[in-house]
């Protein structure tokens, strides 16, 4: 090795919990760049992570890198920040951090920067000039007389004509077009009028401002109480001092209806989106942007807390209590709890919003535990308008039918003839739930999961929702040949068709993940509802989360007994959560709201809450429960789930991984093994093992020794495996 050549720890995107040496003679290299470096057979794309002088591998050994970029990613405390996500996550640390790298970067066309143009026609375009182009350049003359409309974007000109680039260049040479770079221009939406803030909102930013440095602050507000106005007028100073700001959402849902609100408020400002309905190509733009500091506010889903940002001042965590914050594959963090260690290490405000806390931030507010500050929002925002009344409604005496009742039909029916909008909640998508067979009892399975295919009528499919298997649907029993199949229960196409059955003239929108599958079918369904489009809307969760329709009065929740007496403990937290922020859809405005729930349980505890609008009741009463059963957030815990094709690789593993615990010398507890609740899934057989601690440190400090013998296990090769630390799910 030369005197000149450096050992550089380079991060690689591989299962391997370690970093990899190579050389460079590069004098300017700077950690947190990323290079090309030759792994095998392969050139991998990597970030420098450190320097070393020395290294397990002979010097005259390691490879040099072939390429480094003059870009760095991340600077040192966003890897400190990564570096702590895989140590606490028990992640490979190259996976962790080239997970957050973007796909364009890890492509290396990060330099290919191509953008979508504006056309637009000059003054010498005319009908005259497109009837003299030559009558065989038909997408040609097709293009100009497009453009004789008005300016067009190039992503919509694709739609219609395919390959218009190079007919483009044709009438840009000939003068007869020029092009430049399309952006949303926000002086094209309507500027917001500034609401007067009332007393509750003023205190509330006012505590907030006038602490300096980092304090976790949770805004428990009841539906509509302008929370959001609460985050703008932090902004708004935050960019008086020219720092940005990071609003963090569960649902990409929830972005273009939060975009378009601070676009009008600072239509003089640079704001970017980052989630998965954009391109590569934009999120790498809108990523870069915000690392710059081009960008004065990101808002996005919770892969953009990993976001470079230049002059961070604040984070937002818009309805913190989500589940949605929670990473389910791969590295399984929690935005939310990694929002606050950024906070903390960036000395900045760390501002929580949500109507429904999740039982670990309300705990973190009692004053034996004071973590977080509470800050409290009684009221709605516009005085005026006040809380829903709650009402619970029978079902029908047949147990089969799944008509809704006349109570309910009535009061839609009363909404539509007020021009007022209704919202139907029931959390289950397709026509129905399950298909039965009325002689023998059979139903379709799914043959890669331990789940039932749920009947799809408008395709005329039987689908899974977990590994999305499709089958053509059958017209008689597979066991008995019996001709009558019967489907049980509803979903969101059956209660779509009983819908308009019911209500021919009305206009009802379902918005389920079958129908919210694009940006633009988003931005269709706020601008439909906002312009008094739609009568009624039929959805899942979807509809439940962040939205404000103002001249939404009724909302009917049906379907959701089921979720009362669940296996899994945190689903009367999230049942609560949930009817209430659907039921916050309603009466956000002048108009009154009401909400009609359907059950058969209306002696349950959580109803007597959901009435009073009592979330600090309920919450304290399932703190308690959790304190006696020693359950989260009164413990610690972590699952690893194992699967394999073959259930015998699963037992093999399992056995020798138990077999490890018994070596450690550990007060951590174990549960299993133990099959889940979808035993198989995506064609893979699951076994967990649980673990839980009192004492967080111990759980780490196990995990971190268990999880180093487990990996030299020789069974590791024919099984995968997940270790998921706070679990959301079980």
């Amino acid at each position: 090795m030369k005197s000149s050549e450096k050992i550089i720890n380079v991060a690689l995107n591989v299962p391997v919990n370690e970093l990899f040496d190579y050389l460079s003679n590069d004098e300017d290299i700077q950690i947190g760049q990323y290079v090309k470096v030759p792994f095998g057979r392969r050139n991998l794309i990597g970030i420098v992570y450190s320097f070393a002088s020395s290294s397990k591998v002979e010097k005259n050994k390691l490879k040099k890198i072939s390429y480094i970029d003059s870009e760095v990613l991340f600077d040192k405390r966003l890897l400190k920040l990564l570096s702590f996500v895989s140590s606490y996550y028990h992640y490979p640390i190259g996976q962790t951090i080239m997970s957050v790298v973007p796909a364009r970067i890890k492509q290396d066309k990060s330099h290919i920067n191509r953008i979508e143009l504006l056309i637009q026609p000059t003054e010498t375009l005319t009908q005259e000039v497109i009837n003299a182009l030559p009558k065989r350049q038909v997408r040609l003359r097709k293009l100009a007389q497009k453009l004789l409309e008005g300016p067009i974007r190039q992503s919509n000109l694709s739609k219609t004509i395919s390959s218009p680039l190079p007919l483009i260049k044709v009438l840009e040479k000939a003068n007869l077009c020029t092009t430049l770079e399309w952006q949303l221009k926000s002086d094209s939406l309507s500027a917001e009028a500034i609401p007067k803030l009332n007393s509750e909102q003023e205190i509330v930013i006012s505590k907030i401002l006038n602490h300096n440095g980092y304090k976790a602050w949770l805004v428990h507000g009841v539906t509509g109480s302008g929370k959001t106005e609460i985050y703008l007028n932090l902004i708004e100073k935050l960019l008086k001092k020219n720092l940005q700001s990071l609003i963090l959402v569960p649902e990409i849902n929830l972005t273009p209806q939060l975009e378009s609100r601070f676009l009008r408020r600072f239509y003089d400002k640079k704001i970017v989106v980052l989630h998965s309905f954009l391109s590569d190509r934009e999120r790498l733009k809108h990523w870069q942007q915000a690392k710059s500091g081009e960008a004065d506010i990101v808002i996005g889903t919770r892969l953009a807390i990993f976001t470079p940002i230049k002059n961070l001042g604040l984070i937002i965590v818009d309805e913190e209590h989500d589940a949605s914050f929670k990473q389910q594959e791969g590295l399984r963090y929690h935005a939310r709890d990694v929002a606050l260690v950024r906070g903390k290490e960036l000395n900045i405000p760390v501002v929580m919003g949500t109507a429904t806390p999740s039982l670990e931030s309300w705990l973190n507010t009692k004053q034996t535990v004071e973590k977080f500050d509470y800050l409290r929002l009684t009221k709605r925002a516009i005085s005026e308008a006040k809380l829903p009344s709650i009402k619970l409604i029978p079902y029908a005496k047949d147990k089969y039918s799944t008509r809704l009742s006349q109570e309910l039909l009535k009061a839609i029916e009363e909404r539509i003839k007020k021009r007022q909008q209704v919202l139907i909640f029931i959390n289950r998508r397709g026509y129905a739930p399950v298909l039965v067979c009325t002689s023998c009892g059979w139903t379709p399975k799914c043959h890669r999961c331990s789940a039932k295919l749920v009947y799809h009528r408008q395709q005329n499919k039987l689908r899974c929702h977990h590994c999305d298997h499709q089958q053509v649907m059958i017209s008689q029993c597979p066991d008995c040949g019996n001709l009558d199949l019967l489907p049980l229960g509803k979903g969101t196409q059956r209660l779509e068709d009983e819908l308009e059955n019911y209500f021919p003239k009305a206009s009802i929108l379902r918005v389920d993940r079958d129908t919210m599958r694009s940006k633009k079918a988003l931005n269709d369904l706020y601008t439909k509802v906002n312009e008094g489009d739609v009568d009624i809307l039929v959805g899942t969760q979807i509809l439940s989360k962040g939205h404000d329709f103002k001249n939404l009065s009724l909302v009917i929740i049906l379907e959701i007994d089921h979720a009362l007496y669940s296996t899994n403990f945190r689903s009367t937290e999230r049942i609560f959560s949930q009817l209430t922020q659907v039921s916050g859809r309603s009466g956000r405005a002048l108009i009154e709201g009401d909400v009609l729930i359907q059950t058969n349980f209306p002696n349950h505890p959580i109803f007597h809450y959901l009435k009073n609008h009592d979330f600090s009741g309920y919450a304290d009463l399932l703190l308690e429960e959790r304190k006696q059963m020693n359950l989260i957030p009164y413990s610690y815990m972590a699952i690893l789930t194992v699967q394999a094709k073959a259930f015998s690789c699963v037992e093999e593993f399992i056995d020798k991984a138990i077999a490890e615990i018994g070596k450690i010398k550990t007060e951590v507890n174990f549960f299993g093994p133990v099959r889940p609740t979808l035993e198989r899934l995506k064609g893979f057989e699951r076994v967990q093992i649980i673990f839980q601690s009192n004492d967080r440190n111990d759980l780490h400090r196990f995990l971190g020794q268990w999880m180093n013998a487990i990996q030299n296990l020789t069974e590791i090769k024919r099984v995968k495996f997940s270790l998921d630390v706070d679990p959301i799910d079980f």
